[in-house]
C-alpha cells in the first residue's frame, strides 16, 4: 500500500457532537468505494447511533446496552463502548475492502468520543495484514476558556495508544473566536444553539440542559464542560420569571425515559436549581476524568448558587459530595457529615413532594454503603430498608432505578456478609421485576445468579445461567460479553477437568474476541484452547498476537511469557464472577 493509495480523512470535527470524527473518516471511505459488507445490518442499533436513519435495528442501543451512571458516578457506558467498536470496526472492514490504507489528520479537534475510537481502531488494524492506519497531521488544539474544557492530557493519552505521542509543548494551540459545531442530528444542533449569541437567553439555556444530558449519554464530556461554563456565565442575567419557559422548553426536547433518571429536569425549579445543575455537570465530568479534587469542589458549588435552591438538588449537592468522598477519596468521616447535612436538607414535611422522599431514598442508598465501607454490614442493611421506605407508593423510572440498586446492595451486602443462600434469594426476587423481560437486564440478572450458584454449590444450574447470559448476548450482537463468558466458561470448565466443553468455549471466545480486533483476548483464547489439548492451536502464534496489545501490554507480556515457557496455568485464565460490570477497556484512556 503507498500514500497515494490512502483514503485520507480530516477528521478536526470540534466538540459539538459525539461520533462526528467516526463519521467523518467512515464516510471518506464510504466516497472512495467501501461498502463495509453486512457490517452495518449486522450491528444495526450501533450503526443507527452513527448514520441515523441508514438503518432501522430490530431494538435500539439504550435497549441492549447500558448508559453511565449519574446517580452512582459510573462512567462505563456499555452504550458508547458499542458505538465506537463498531465505528473501528467499519473503518478495519474498510480498509480491507479496498485495501488501502487510512491517513487520518486532525485528530487535536477530533471529537473525545471519536477519539477513542481511532484508538481502537488502530489496534483493531493490528490484528489484520490489510489494514493500516496512520496518523498524519494532528493538527491543532483547541484551548477553551476554563480548564474544565482543556482536555489535552486525554487526548495525549489516546494519541499515544496510537503510538503518536505528543508532548504537551509541541501543541499547536488554535486561538481563533469561533467553535466548529459540525455533526449531526439533535446533539450537533443543540450545540449550536447553546452556544450561539444569535439565540435569545431562553432558548440557550433550554438547549444548554438538554445538551448536557445528550453530551452525558454520548460521553461527550467536552461538549458538556463548554456549555455548562458559558451557560454559568450568562445565568446571572436571568430572571426568575423565565425559569418555567425553560425548563418546559427542555422537557419537551429532552429524552423522557432517560430524563427520569439521569440529569432529570422535574426537580428544577428556580435560577439557582439551574446553576446547581451546571456545575453538577462539571463536577460529573470531572470525577469521569478522574480529577476528584476539582469534582469535590463543584458539586460543593451547587449548594452555593443562590438562596433559590430547592431542597432535592441543595440534597444532591452533599450526595454527589459524599459519593466522591467515599467511592474515589476513601474520607468516611467526611462523607458521613456530608450526608448528614442532605438529610437535613430533606428534613420531613407534611404534604412533601414525592421527588424529596426519593432524595431521601439516594441518601439512605449511600449511607448503608458507608457503613459498608466500614464493614459494619448490619448498620448498612437497615440503610437500604429505609431507603426502600422511601419508595413505598412510588413507580417513576427514577423510583424504579433506585429499587433495583437497593435490592442490589441488599444481595451483595449478604453474600460479602458469608450468606450467599441468602444473596441468591434477594437477587432472584428480581426475576419478575418489571423491565426483566429485557436482553440487558437477563444478562446481567442472569450473571449474577450464575456466580452466586457457584458459591453455594449449584454448579449445574449455574452453568444453565450462564448458558442464558450467552444467548442475551448473542440475541443483543453484544460481542465484548460473548468473549468474555465464553473465556469464563473456559477456564471453568478446565477446572473441572471438562476439556471438551473447555475447548468449545475458547473456540467461541477467540471468534469473538477477532470480531473485536482484541489482541490480548484473542490470545487468552488460544491459550485456553492450547491448555484444553487442542493440537490444531500453536502457542507461537498467541505469543505473537498477544505482543500486538496495546490495551493490556503488560498483561500481555506475561502471558506471551508463560507461553513461552510451554504452557498456561489454568488458575491465570479467566473465571466466572459475581458481577457482570467490566470496565470497557478498551476504549479507556484514563490513569
Amino acid at each position: 500500500m503507498t500514500a497515494d493509495r490512502a483514503v485520507i480523512s480530516d477528521v478536526a470535527t470540534g466538540p459539538a457532537a459525539s461520533y462526528a470524527g467516526l463519521r467523518q473518516a467512515i464516510s471518506d471511505m464510504r466516497s472512495s468505494g467501501a461498502s463495509f459488507g453486512s457490517l452495518p445490518t449486522d450491528y444495526a442499533a450501533e450503526w443507527a447511533t452513527l448514520f441515523p436513519g441508514e438503518v432501522t435495528p430490530a431494538r435500539p442501543l439504550q435497549d441492549i446496552a447500558l448508559a453511565a451512571s449519574e446517580r452512582r458516578l459510573h462512567r462505563e457506558s456499555e452504550q458508547v463502548y458499542r458505538t465506537v467498536a463498531v465505528a473501528a470496526a467499519a473503518l478495519c472492514a474498510g480498509m480491507i475492502e479496498l485495501d488501502r490504507p487510512l491517513v487520518l489528520r486532525g485528530l487535536g479537534q477530533t471529537d473525545l468520543s471519536s477519539l477513542r475510537g481511532f484508538m481502537r481502531a488502530f489496534e483493531f488494524a493490528r490484528m489484520e495484514s490489510s489494514a493500516r492506519i496512520v496518523v498524519d497531521d494532528i493538527g491543532s488544539v483547541r484551548v477553551p476558556e476554563g480548564i474544565e474544557a482543556d482536555f489535552r492530557a486525554e487526548r495525549r493519552r489516546c494519541l499515544a495508544r496510537m503510538n503518536a505521542s505528543v508532548a504537551e509543548s509541541e501543541w499547536v494551540i488554535d486561538s481563533s473566536p469561533t467553535l466548529p459545531t459540525t455533526g449531526v442530528g439533535q446533539e450537533a444542533s443543540l450545540f449550536e444553539a447553546a452556544i450561539s449569541n444569535q439565540s435569545n437567553l431562553t432558548d440557550r439555556l433550554a438547549a444548554s440542559l438538554t445538551y448536557c444530558q445528550a453530551g452525558f449519554f454520548s460521553a461527550n464530556w467536552e461538549g458538556m464542560s463548554i456549555v455548562a461554563l458559558e451557560s454559568l456565565r450568562y445565568l446571572p442575567r436571568l430572571g426568575e420569571t423565565r425559569v418555567a419557559e425553560i425548563l418546559d422548553q427542555a422537557i419537551r426536547a429532552g429524552d423522557d425515559r432517560e430524563a427520569a433518571i439521569e440529569f432529570e429536569p422535574g426537580i428544577l425549579r428556580t435560577a439557582s436549581d439551574l446553576a446547581a445543575y451546571f456545575a453538577k455537570v462539571l463536577g460529573i465530568q470531572a470525577t469521569f476524568r478522574g480529577d476528584q479534587t476539582s469534582a469535590l469542589q463543584w458539586f460543593r458549588r451547587m449548594r452555593e448558587s443562590g438562596e433559590g435552591l430547592s431542597p432535592e438538588v441543595r440534597a444532591q449537592s452533599h450526595l454527589y459530595s459524599a459519593l466522591t468522598l467515599t467511592k474515589r477519596k476513601r474520607q468516611l468521616s467526611a462523607a458521613v457529615s456530608e450526608l448528614e447535612a442532605g438529610f437535613a436538607a430533606l428534613a420531613p414535611t407534611p404534604g412533601e413532594p414525592a421527588s424529596m422522599r426519593r432524595e431521601r431514598g439516594w441518601l439512605h442508598n449511600l449511607r448503608g454503603l458507608t457503613y459498608f465501607a466500614e464493614k459494619r454490614h448490619k448498620s448498612a442493611f437497615e440503610q437500604e430498608k429505609q431507603a426502600l421506605g422511601c419508595l413505598a407508593d412510588l413507580d417513576d423510572a427514577s423510583s424504579a432505578h433506585l429499587r433495583i440498586n437497593i435490592y442490589s446492595n441488599i444481595s451483595v451486602l449478604q453474600e460479602r456478609s458469608g450468606k450467599p443462600e441468602m444473596a441468591l434469594r434477594t437477587w432472584e426476587r428480581f426475576a419478575g421485576v418489571p423491565g426483566a423481560d429485557t436482553i440487558s437486564f437477563r444478562k446481567h440478572h442472569s450473571y449474577r445468579s450464575a456466580g452466586l450458584k457457584l458459591l453455594v454449590g449449584e454448579s449445574d444450574s449455574a452453568l444453565v445461567e450462564l448458558g442464558t447470559v450467552l444467548d442475551a448476548a448473542r440475541a443483543g450482537t453484544d460481542d465484548f460479553h460473548e468473549c468474555e463468558v465464553n473465556l469464563e466458561l473456559g477456564g471453568l470448565h478446565l477446572r473441572l477437568s471438562n476439556t471438551d466443553a473447555a475447548e468449545s468455549h475458547f473456540v467461541h471466545a477467540e471468534v469473538a474476541a477477532r470480531r473485536i480486533g482484541d489482541p490480548y483476548r484473542t490470545a487468552q483464547a488460544i491459550a485456553g484452547r492450547h491448555a484444553a489439548g487442542d493440537s490444531r492451536v500453536s502457542t507461537t502464534t498467541a505469543i505473537d498476537i498477544a505482543r500486538r496489545s496495546l490495551t493490556h501490554p503488560h498483561a500481555a507480556a506475561e502471558l506471551a511469557a508463560e507461553l513461552a515457557n510451554g504452557c498456561v496455568a489454568i488458575d491465570s485464565l479467566p473465571q466466572p464472577r459475581t458481577k457482570l460490570n467490566r470496565p470497557f477497556d478498551l476504549v479507556n484512556f484514563q490513569d
